[in-house]
């Protein structure tokens, strides 16, 4: 309830202050499709077999499309409301996946929120897109509510969400004058809720910092399964003369995720990046390491395969396999106008968790090549081979993909 009254007062402060104006009401579109054909082979890392114990192959090649459109309607008074909606997003079977109903086929929402500006601030509220920073979390989807400020160098922004609304209404009897009337939650606010600050600082010469703390509270669990806790991330950006430099860092308390392999230790990872202009070709060289059960979000592009951003993505990101260590080389060229090579070579040191005990080092050789057929339209051909030592076949992966944006 602490919660609830904190962001309870906090709008009713910022529901004082006089709002902006926006000149006419309206409603804008824009959004993105794709159709992609890919083949991948070996990518359950382990072998496959049959309740007789006969071996599986597990290769699969299949075609898949999307289309997804955001839609923002804007009020006179800046009010607005913004929702991304995907049509057809699956695996071509006859139309029996795209056109069928629930989310992952035909039609779903990937968010729908509300906001207004207040004064300097904005408030947003609904099903939100949840962005932090690529080796943490990006691309996520949360219920929740954004009070924020922003300028042109600076955003900060409080930030509450609800993980999870638990009901224990089946096994609760509730009386009104000594007669059942029905069953109700009698857990005194039993959710979990998360909640913090971001903050998105730019600065002069090209440098900027993000960082968010974030505290997961947790009405529901007991003893050892509470998940309480508290996380901390950050990333730093800039230039130092023509080499363009990253740093990622994430902390978390154990109990924030107990599902992650860390042995009560509290999970982190970090990463340091330069991109050297060599000539013609822009040489990526990175070096990062997982502890504790930490996996990097599977939005981090820096590789193609252990990512699951890409059309020959394994879906494993970085410390799936366990507690690793990494360096990977990633030149990138444009050929010409049109044409854009890029490469990756990883080299993975792997401490396994009990999942992929025999997991020990792995080694990524991948590549795609993107061309732009048209404005707004760019087709890829990408190609890749993981090599898991340990596991007795590497996963091989092909793709080529379509992508328009509108």
């Amino acid at each position: 309830m602490k919660k609830l009254i904190v962001a309870a007062a906090g709008l009713m402060l910022v529901g004082a202050m006089v709002s902006n104006a926006s000149a006419e009401a309206g409603m804008s579109f824009k959004g993105d499709a794709r159709a992609r054909g890919l083949y991948r082979d070996n990518y359950y890392f382990g072998e496959l077999t049959d309740a007789a114990g006969n071996k599986l192959d597990d290769d699969k090649s299949q075609w898949q499309s999307r289309v997804r459109v955001i839609f923002q309607g804007e009020s006179k008074g800046g009010a607005y409301a913004n929702a991304r909606v995907r049509f057809a997003d699956s695996s071509w079977d006859g139309t029996q996946k795209t056109r069928a109903l629930g989310e992952g086929s035909n039609i779903y929402t990937d968010w729908a929120y509300v906001g207004t500006p207040m004064g300097p601030l904005a408030v947003e509220a609904g099903l939100l897109p949840w962005n932090l920073t690529k080796w943490s979390q990006w691309d996520q989807r949360v219920d929740g509510l954004n009070v924020k400020y922003v300028n042109d160098m600076t955003t900060v922004m409080a930030f509450y969400q609800k993980m999870d609304e638990f009901d224990n209404s089946a096994t609760d009897p509730v009386y009104r004058n000594g007669k059942q009337i029905g069953t109700m939650d009698l857990v005194d606010d039993d959710d979990m809720d998360r909640y913090g600050v971001y903050v998105n600082q730019k600065f002069d010469g090209g440098w900027g910092v993000v960082g968010a703390v974030m505290m997961m509270n947790d009405d529901q669990g007991k003893d050892a399964s509470d998940r309480d806790g508290v996380a901390a991330l950050a990333e730093v950006t800039g230039t130092i003369g023509n080499v363009a430099v990253l740093a990622d860092a994430h902390w978390q308390e154990a109990d924030v995720d107990p599902l992650l392999f860390s042995n009560g230790d509290d999970p982190y990872g970090g990463y340091l990046q330069a991109v050297v202009p060599v000539g013609a070709v822009n040489l990526l060289g990175g070096v990062g390491t997982t502890q504790n059960g930490f996996v990097v979000d599977g939005d981090f592009q820096q590789f193609i395969m252990l990512s699951d951003d890409s059309s020959i993505a394994t879906a494993y990101g970085v410390g799936a396999f366990g507690d690793t260590n990494f360096v990977l080389l990633s030149p990138s060229m444009k050929v010409t106008e049109q044409l854009t090579l890029t490469g990756v070579a990883s080299y993975l040191d792997i401490d396994a968790n009990d999942s992929f005990a025999e997991a020990d080092s792995a080694f990524e050789l991948s590549g795609r090549a993107a061309y732009a057929v048209t404005d707004g339209a760019t087709l890829s051909a990408e190609a890749g081979y993981l090599d898991v030592d340990g596991f007795e076949e590497p996963a091989i992966g092909a793709g080529l993909i379509l992508v328009i944006g509108f």
